[in-house]
C-alpha cells in the first residue's frame, strides 16, 4: 500500500463524507494526530483499524487498502480473509503473552511468599507476608480487560485471569497458615 495515495483517499473521502479529522478519529477510536498522519502519507492505520476506518469512510476494505472506489467482490473477499487471518494471529499472540505473564506471576507470588516464610523456634511459630506487589499482575489485567471493553476490542479471558490472579495469592497464604498451624501446634 501506497502511504500517500491512501492518505490522499483518506482525506478525500473523509471530506466527501463531511466529517473532521476529529470526527473519524473519535469513530475509529484513534487521535485526530494519527488520522492526520495517514492522511499526510506519513503513516498507514495498524491492521486492527481498518474494518473500523472502512466502515466510517463508507468504502469496503479493499476499496480502502486499494485507495480506489469500485473493486470488485472477489477482491473484497480476499482481503477480508487475509485481515480475518491477521486479527486471528494477533489474537493468538496477545493470549499467548497474557498467558505466559499470568503464569510467571503465580510463581513469582509463590517465590515471593516463600522467601517471607519466618521462624521462631523459641515459640515454635512461624509467619509469612503476602507481599503487596502478589496482586499488582491481577489488578492490570484487569484495568487491560476493562479497557479493552470499553475500547471494543477482543480481551477474552482477561478479566477471569486477572481474578485468578487476585485469588491464588490468598489461596495460597491460607493454605500455608493452615499448614503451618498445623505444624507448630
Amino acid at each position: 500500500m501506497d502511504a500517500n495515495r491512501f492518505g490522499c483517499f483518506v482525506a478525500e473521502r473523509r471530506k466527501e463524507l463531511h466529517m473532521t479529522q476529529k470526527d473519524l478519529a473519535a469513530k475509529i477510536h484513534v487521535t485526530d494526530k494519527a488520522v492526520s498522519k495517514w492522511e499526510r502519507g506519513l503513516g498507514l492505520p495498524d491492521i486492527n483499524s481498518i474494518e473500523d476506518l472502512a466502515d466510517a469512510l463508507d468504502v469496503s476494505i479493499t476499496e480502502l487498502m486499494r485507495s480506489e472506489m469500485n473493486v470488485n467482490e472477489e477482491t473484497e473477499q480476499v482481503v477480508s480473509d487475509v485481515i480475518e487471518v491477521a486479527r486471528n494471529d494477533i489474537d493468538e499472540r496477545q493470549r499467548l503473552i497474557i498467558y505466559t505473564f499470568a503464569a510467571t506471576s503465580v510463581i513469582l507470588a509463590i517465590i515471593q511468599m516463600l522467601l517471607s516464610i519466618r521462624w521462631n523456634a523459641d515459640k515454635l511459630q512461624m509467619t509469612m507476608d503476602v507481599p503487596i506487589t502478589s496482586y499488582i499482575p491481577g489488578l492490570l489485567l484487569i484495568i487491560y480487560g476493562i479497557v479493552c471493553k470499553i475500547k471494543g476490542k477482543k480481551a477474552e479471558g482477561v478479566i477471569p485471569i486477572g481474578i485468578s490472579l487476585l485469588i491464588i495469592p490468598m489461596v495460597i497464604f491460607g493454605a500455608a497458615y493452615l499448614i503451618c498451624a498445623l505444624v507448630t501446634g
